[in-house]
């Protein structure tokens, strides 16, 4: 989960702390009075507006179903599970990349290795580069034991 996403998510978090402790401290100061200003904006108090304005009293919420510390608890073990799901598919994202390039580098061996035998299949008269990079022709016994070589690479790698 990016750093953003994860503060968002706290900050959406706090604020919903926040406005679950409003009820609380609301009916500790008994009634509620609402009324509209001049502007049209709701008013609350625990004292009536004067002036003779109209109010209402209104019943505060109930308090929250859960204390802050399992709150706090429950907002913890929710970090800590989304911070291991970011961890897995990061692992999981690296684990597809590594399968790719394993995939592409015996694709590679496997085109490699077809190329080759081909070219071992033709005779003896035609020229190899070596592996210390010299350009030679094989004997029929280094041509055979090559063409092996190639074939059991095929067998293995090219499925």
């Amino acid at each position: 989960m990016p750093q953003s996403r994860l503060k968002s998510f706290l900050r959406f978090f706090l604020l919903s702390f926040s406005v679950a402790a409003i009820p609380a401290a609301l009916q500790a100061a008994g009634e509620v009075h609402v009324w509209y200003d001049e502007n049209g904006q709701a008013v609350y108090s625990q004292f009536p507006p004067g002036e003779g304005r109209a109010s209402r009293t209104i019943k505060p919420p109930p308090p929250p179903a859960e204390s802050p510390e399992q709150a706090t608890q429950k907002l913890q073990q929710q970090i800590q599970s989304l911070e291991d799901a970011r961890e897995d598919r990061s692992l999981a994202r690296q684990s597809t990349a590594e399968e790719m390039t394993r995939a592409e580098q015996l694709r590679k061996r496997c085109e490699a290795a077809r190329t080759n035998l081909e070219g071992l299949k033709a005779g003896p008269r035609q020229l190899f580069r070596d592996t210390d990079g010299k350009i030679r022709r094989f004997d029929e016994a280094q041509r055979q034991a090559r063409r092996a070589e190639m074939e059991k690479i095929i067998a293995e790698d090219c499925k």
